[in-house]
């Protein structure tokens, strides 16, 4: 695969390239092995005796060990626990903070409710159920209903919630109840073998539909190992090199209609080779 070198410091000492020499770019990334840091030119700049180029003129990026011992240095410094470290908050790893009445909020420790079932008589006997709690259950033998207390409150009517049920307004099917064996004879239409021999056959068509069905050709796209489906014209054009496919169609006769197969790829000369090198230089 191709190789990628950014520039890096050879010469003795730390930092970016600085002096009254030198030319860097916008962007242009330069690191420094000894010193461990990345560094991100802010703009670009060419160094000279009456403004030189500086470490001002980078963004400094240190690496992964430098960056453990400031953090090290720092929570020795402040004397900070373990908790320190973490977050507040309800996820994972997160410390919970306690509301106003000193509890933890529900979405840490959800209430624990014991669902209870009544079966009742009637609406004045549900709303005489002095025991029933948030998420119980009454079973209203007069209405065949069952309702659950949504929020505290037995005794009004509002807090007590129906729960659906599917409806059966179906009572008949074409006169025939129970369980019913639908057929074309029972709904009045023609025997099933009439029906399927006119299905079977294009007797049902114009000669005009029948032409264009004959002459409708079964194309195929192949979606090979690592292509992407573009969702648009405007992400097909900002996602492909346009002059850098090759395109084959392959035309397959001995089938009705005629399959016509189409073979797509990357032309190899347009994208870079095993053996190419990208290097940046050194300073």
């Amino acid at each position: 695969m191709a190789t990628i070198q950014i520039k890096r410091r050879t010469t003795a000492g730390t930092g970016p390239l600085t002096g009254t020499s030198g030319t860097i770019k916008a962007g242009e990334p330069q690191v420094d092995f000894s010193g461990e840091h990345l560094y991100i030119a802010k703009a670009n700049k060419t160094g000279n005796t009456t403004t030189p180029l500086a470490e001002t003129d980078y963004l400094k990026i240190p690496g992964v060990n430098k960056v453990n011992t400031q953090i090290d240095t720092k929570i020795t410094a402040l004397n900070l626990g373990t908790a320190a470290t973490k977050n507040v908050g309800t996820g994972s790893g997160n410390i919970p903070v306690l509301d106003s009445s000193g509890k933890l909020v529900d979405s840490v420790v959800p209430k624990i409710a014991m669902t209870n079932t009544f079966v009742v008589a009637n609406q004045t006997a549900m709303l005489a159920l002095s025991t029933a709690q948030e998420g119980d259950v009454a079973v209203r033998t007069d209405l065949k209903k069952s309702y659950i207390l949504k929020s505290s409150g037995y005794s009004t009517l509002s807090n007590w919630q129906e729960l659906l049920t599917p409806t059966d307004a179906v009572t008949s099917v074409n006169g025939s109840t129970g369980a019913v064996t639908i057929s074309l004879a029972g709904l009045g239409g023609v025997a099933s073998t009439t029906y399927n021999t006119h299905v079977s056959s294009n007797l049902h068509l114009t000669s005009t539909q029948r032409t264009i069905i004959d002459s409708v050709a079964d194309s195929r796209i192949y979606e090979a190992d690592g292509i992407s489906l573009a969702t648009s014209a405007t992400d097909y054009s900002n996602s492909v090199i346009t002059d850098g496919l090759v395109f084959y169609a392959v035309v397959d006769d001995t089938y009705t209609p005629t399959r016509i197969t189409y073979q797509l790829g990357i032309d190899e000369t347009k994208v870079l080779q095993p053996s190419s090198v990208i290097d940046g230089g050194t300073y």
